[in-house]
């Protein structure tokens, strides 16, 4: 089979491997499509490192093709599959306390780390989410990204007819806008992209607002939350100008998540008295759990909402350095690995 290895940084390169056998308790899936997360583009451009050579992929589905004698599960052969991919150790402090999603193993070298920029892999039953033959597996394969944004929508405890800011148009800005506009809340999204402002409307947002003027931002919305500010605030952009919005436009007893990563850790933008006295509610999410993944295979399978619009382009496993080129393009959303 043919497997995509990130060898150095900015170089990968497709080799070919023996197909995987599957344990008596695993499965043998056969990988449909693919997305590259910014977890691949930094590890594709040097930014982070696990190690090297690495076969990386997470956001995946999957077709089963064979299965472990001992596996107790009710997968039969030619199962869709939604495949949670990050691995946890299930015996650290993180994982018995119900954050398996901050496992202090899950990038280990002894765990099956990420892998699905393959054409087959193996793995354990519970990490295969069986899907509706109807769900198109290219519409699968953002089962990951949504778990994470639900996750993140929990932090902040978005209820119903909450006013909802979320900053930073990205796919992941824009999954956060679906999954909150499903939920009942009033979402508001700012950008200085002017284009993504745009598909954010189409989408049915109900205001999309160019933060490049930070008075005007600031002054619409507080206009569209009754001048009181937003309940709840997602960060999805690392751009400190979000951050900064974010705490000028929160109403008090407001709840902020931030969401992105930062390369330069910059220090919060605001003082700890003004998060007392207004009982801000500050958190962060990092990844998804086990019942996260479950809840977004149920959102897609259901039909809660529609995400096709969020895949721009689509490129064979060869072509995977073409892909990445894409992926790392600012005018696309997710682009997809097809490994069949």
């Amino acid at each position: 089979m043919k497997s995509a290895y990130i060898t150095e940084a900015n170089h990968v390169e497709i080799r070919q491997t023996e197909r995987p056998v599957p344990r008596h308790t695993e499965l043998l899936v056969k990988i449909a499509f693919c997305g590259i997360c910014t977890l691949e583009q930094r590890l594709f451009t040097g930014e982070r490192t696990i190690y090297f050579p690495i076969v990386a992929g997470h956001e995946a589905s999957a077709t089963v093709v064979a299965i472990g004698s001992e596996v107790v599960s009710k997968h039969t052969i030619g199962d869709h599959v939604a495949l949670d991919l990050v691995n946890r150790c299930h015996i650290c402090p993180e994982c018995l306390s119900g954050n398996s999603n901050l496992c202090e193993n899950r990038f280990s070298k002894g765990q099956h780390i990420l892998g699905a920029f393959s054409e087959y892999m193996t793995v354990r039953a519970e990490q295969a989410h069986i899907l509706p033959k109807e769900l198109p597996l290219a519409t699968a394969a953002l089962t990951e990204p949504l778990a994470c944004a639900i996750r993140s929508l929990k932090k902040v405890s978005l209820q119903l007819g909450d006013t909802l800011l979320i900053c930073g148009a990205g796919t992941m800005g824009l999954l956060h806008m679906k999954l909150g506009m499903a939920m009942g809340a009033k979402v508001i999204m700012c950008d200085i992209d002017k284009n993504r402002l745009q598909d954010a409307q189409r989408m049915g947002c109900f205001a999309a607002l160019d933060a490049s003027d930070s008075e005007y931002l600031i002054g619409q919305v507080k206009n569209l939350s009754g001048g009181r500010g937003v309940d709840c605030c997602i960060i999805t952009s690392p751009s400190k100008d979000a951050a900064n919005l974010a705490f000028q436009v929160l109403a008090p007893a407001g709840r902020v998540n931030v969401f992105t990563s930062y390369d330069d850790r910059p220090e919060f933008p605001i003082d700890m008295d003004t998060v007392h006295r207004n009982e801000y509610q500050i958190t962060g999410s990092e990844g998804r759990s086990e019942i996260d993944f479950t809840q977004a295979v149920r959102v897609l399978s259901n039909k809660t909402i529609e995400v096709a619009d969020l895949i721009s382009k689509t490129f064979p496993l060869a072509s995977i350095s073409e892909a990445m080129e894409a992926a790392l393009d600012k005018t696309t959303y997710r682009v997809l690995i097809k490994a069949d």
